[in-house]
């Protein structure tokens, strides 16, 4: 995780119109997460299949198939219900993040392989989900964003998944610790710009806030303190709209050895050793005889001598295992954060089956049934209206073949997103819309003319073909 300054004092007060509940399911997972999910599909405003990765030149990778068993099964659903389906593509490799985007060819290139997979597989939008960027490939990043935006925006949506910040000041123990040359490996003013929702994933916090440490008492090594959920989002909400943003929830707990160091300094120190879901701990708890309580953090938590754990690996005999994790009431408690601090909703990961089966009976209390539309709504980044088609500007100037310029690249999208394809595949197809008007944005325009009666139907984009388009 990065840091940036905290700046107290941001107004959180005003709430969404809808409180959203969006949920990853991984492909890993996928048999048990979709079943799980199903009878609760109604809790939710979108579902997030967590299926795509990307390989080292830059081209998409499908984990699993997800035109069929239980994918096809969850789209079936969200679209009866009316739930947004936006699959996410995961991306952890750095240098290939750098190489990619700092190519303008290889940029474009994957940005278009996104935007093929997205209007052939007729999904919602996409969710970017790319960690562990360096700081030097902030900007190419941000110019991705800004071509797959312009490329999808109009009718889709980009959903943009972040690490979170910790304040400097609670990251480190002094002001004059804070190294003068930090850097980010996100824009947040550019993500804002671009993202329809910024989803920050506000959970493995561990020890990474010195102030927190300090107030608590061992064993302190939370997945998500609702105090430290609340300095990331009020940060990230310095450059980043609270209607865009959401708190990433986790489903999931940590196991420590916690002992005291052995350089005879006192200070006690934490091994991270695995992650797990509750039922692990359950299981754990019910054979060593023990009964989970709740900790300073809200979370559920067990401790016991690490010389009786269960499993063989014993790093340090005598360390104490902690075991701490994010329940239903956790993750209750980072809704009502949501809603006092007017950000979108929450997005829970992950849902595999292995997730506190409360989880339905808080979720049922926040979306109230009532899931928001898959359609984008007014005030997204490309300004697209309440109804069925996107309110794109219309081009103000004549246009005729061989007029070049962005304003041909909004009739050949208007053209695409009515139903008259100016090409199936290649320049032009949705998402690949182009700079020049040629002879498939004339046939396409033709074709629209005549659908509305246009006479004559020449090609030629004036003020009565403009004026069909204004009354849509």
């Amino acid at each position: 995780m990065l840091a940036a300054l905290m700046l107290p004092g941001v107004s959180l007060a005003a709430e969404p119109t809808t409180f959203e509940v969006s949920g990853w399911i991984p492909y890993w997972g996928a048999e048990l997460g979709v079943q799980s999910i199903l009878p609760n599909l109604d809790k939710f405003t979108e579902v997030n299949p967590f299926v795509y990765t990307v390989k080292q030149d830059g081209s998409l990778f499908l984990n699993s198939p997800i035109d069929s068993g239980p994918w096809a099964s969850l789209r079936a659903k969200a679209k009866e219900m009316n739930v947004r389906y936006i699959p996410a593509i995961t991306w952890a490799n750095a240098d290939a993040m750098d190489a990619i985007f700092r190519d303008e060819a290889k940029r474009i290139e994957h940005m278009r392989a996104i935007a093929r997979e997205v209007y052939a597989r007729g999904f919602d939008g996409i969710d970017i989900d790319y960690e562990g960027k360096y700081a030097r490939t902030k900007d190419y990043f941000s110019l991705f964003l800004k071509d797959l935006q312009e490329a999808i925006g109009y009718d889709k949506w980009v959903m943009c998944t972040i690490e979170a910040r910790t304040p400097l000041d609670s990251r480190y123990s002094s002001t004059e610790s804070i190294p003068k040359d930090i850097e980010y490996a996100n824009d947040f003013k550019e993500i804002n710009k671009y993202c329809d929702r910024v989803r920050v994933m506000a959970y493995d916090q561990g020890r990474i806030d010195l102030k927190l440490n300090d107030a608590n008492a061992h064993p302190y090594a939370p997945v998500a303190d609702p105090l430290w959920v609340e300095k990331v989002i009020r940060l990230a909400a310095e450059e980043i709209d609270k209607s865009k943003l959401i708190i990433g929830v986790p489903t999931y707990g940590y196991e420590y050895d916690m002992f005291m160091a052995l350089d005879g300094s006192g200070e006690m120190q934490y091994s991270r050793l695995w992650s797990f879901n509750p039922g692990y701990v359950t299981e754990t708890a019910t054979k060593l005889g023990l009964t989970p309580t709740r900790n300073s953090a809200g979370e559920l938590f067990l401790t016991y001598p690490a010389s009786q754990s269960l499993d063989i690996a014993i790093p340090l005999p005598s360390a104490t295992r902690v075991m701490s994790w994010s329940d239903a009431e956790a993750i209750r408690a980072k809704a009502e954060l949501a809603k006092q601090l007017g950000v979108a909703g929450i997005s829970v990961f992950k849902i595999d089956g292995g997730q506190d089966p409360a989880l339905w009976n808080v979720l049922a209390g926040y979306t109230g049934g009532k899931p928001a539309t898959p359609l984008k709504e007014p005030g997204s980044v490309q300004g697209v209206s309440s109804g069925s088609k996107p309110a794109i500007q219309i081009p103000a100037r004549n246009l005729v073949t061989g007029t070049t310029g962005e304003d041909v690249r909004t009739l050949q999208k208007l053209l695409n997103v009515y139903g008259f394809t100016v090409a199936p595949q290649g320049p032009g197809s949705p998402g690949n819309e182009t700079l020049r008007f040629g002879a498939a944005t004339r046939a396409a325009l033709i074709r629209f003319q005549q659908a509305h009666s246009i006479k004559p139907a020449a090609g030629y984009f004036g003020p009565l073909t403009r004026a069909v388009f204004k009354s849509l």
